[in-house]
């Protein structure tokens, strides 16, 4: 049952400018719960969101719900097992978008995905939500991706409900796996792109601990990971591919860390914007990987914020609503194939200027 005295983090932002004009929270006035999301937020102009943007979104959420399975869960395509990675990704897409498990045109859909999640770290197994191996995600992002992105999931619905104990409990657990399965501050490297799989071991850490839960030292050891990585691989090539998710991650750490301003800092996201603004290969030929980097370096830019943003944001928007399927999916050209993933991945980078995860609140 829905308590009607719970008002949710996403109801007062999509009405923050009405509730500023009225002079403050004092004069809010419920709204309706379908209400559409608001899409200037937080000192970011409607101009980053476009109308051809917007319906690419709505594409991607539409395809995304056909892909849900009856137990709850969606699998790396339609018709698929489902698979815990691409569940957790589907779920912060649409929540992405505004609705909660409470709230919005997806809430029903979030509610089986997040049974889903919590179901399965009922019995999981000590250092993994899963024993399952040789996932997609596994294969290339590394044995705890599933780890990583149902982690990031749960935290994302901290906060969005009456009663979040269940989600904590599930939390709990798998932060507890993801940090006794740190190897000196990374997770192995027997994948085809562990620099990315650390990085998003240390998101999910980060994003755990703005939830309220205790993660010790795992992130900042994961930090100073990743950057010794990046000092040793500036300067060198190992083709495109490589090239983006490795800054990509690189970036995202050093800016969240306040260090954007050291050489090595402005030196990849230079790289990385003439990359994408002078070659549509990264697009044509995207797999998941390359969805994520870009959701990854969207993030750090919104926050940001100023011309690197701008510059950033429109050129890789316009790019991706370019190259999406005609029913609204997106498809990985390599290794990470998965339709739903890469959806997912793509709907999180179109939808970053509404800040409706906590992630991009800054």
């Amino acid at each position: 049952m829905i308590h009607k005295s719970f008002l949710q983090r996403r109801t007062l932002l999509k009405w923050v400018p009405a509730t500023l004009a009225f002079g403050g929270l004092g004069g809010l006035r419920l709204p309706s719960l379908n209400a559409q999301p608001f899409t200037g937020l937080l000192n970011h102009s409607t101009e980053t969101v476009t109308p051809e943007s917007e319906a690419a979104v709505r594409k991607a959420l539409e395809w995304l719900r056909r892909v849900q399975n009856s137990d709850g869960g969606c699998g790396v395509d339609k018709g698929t097992s489902s698979d815990i990675g691409c569940t957790a990704m589907t779920g912060l897409a649409f929540m992405a978008h505004g609705s909660t498990p409470y709230e919005g045109p997806n809430k029903n859909q979030l509610r089986e995905l997040r049974k889903y999640i919590i179901r399965q770290t009922d019995s999981m197994p000590q250092n993994d939500i899963t024993n399952q191996t040789g996932t997609q995600l596994q294969n290339k992002i590394g044995r705890h991706a599933h780890s990583f992105f149902a982690a990031l999931f749960l935290s994302q619905l901290v906060g969005e409900e009456a009663n979040t104990e269940s989600t904590l409990t599930a939390l709990r657990k798998v932060v507890t796996a993801i940090v006794r399965s740190q190897q000196n501050g990374h997770w192995g490297n027997q994948s085809w792109a562990p620099t990315l799989g650390t990085v998003m071991g240390w998101v999910s850490l980060r994003a755990a601990g703005f939830a309220g839960l205790t993660v010790g030292a795992a992130p900042e050891k994961t930090a100073e990971h990743l950057i010794r990585e990046m000092r040793q691989n500036l300067g060198t090539s190992q083709g495109w591919m490589h090239d983006l998710y490795k800054k990509a991650t690189g970036i995202r750490v050093l800016y969240e860390m306040g260090r954007d301003s050291e050489d090595i800092a402005r030196k990849a996201f230079a790289d990385v914007l003439n990359l994408v603004t002078k070659d549509n290969t990264p697009f044509s030929q995207a797999g998941g990987e390359e969805y994520l980097a870009f959701h990854l370096i969207t993030e750090t830019m919104l926050q940001k914020g100023g011309d690197d943003w701008n510059k950033w944001f429109s050129v890789v928007r316009d790019k991706i609503v370019n190259v999406q399927n005609s029913d609204g999916s997106w498809t990985g050209h390599h290794c990470i194939t998965s339709r739903t993933f890469c959806t997912a991945a793509a709907v999180l980078v179109l939808t970053s200027p509404y800040r409706y995860l906590p992630i991009s609140q800054g």
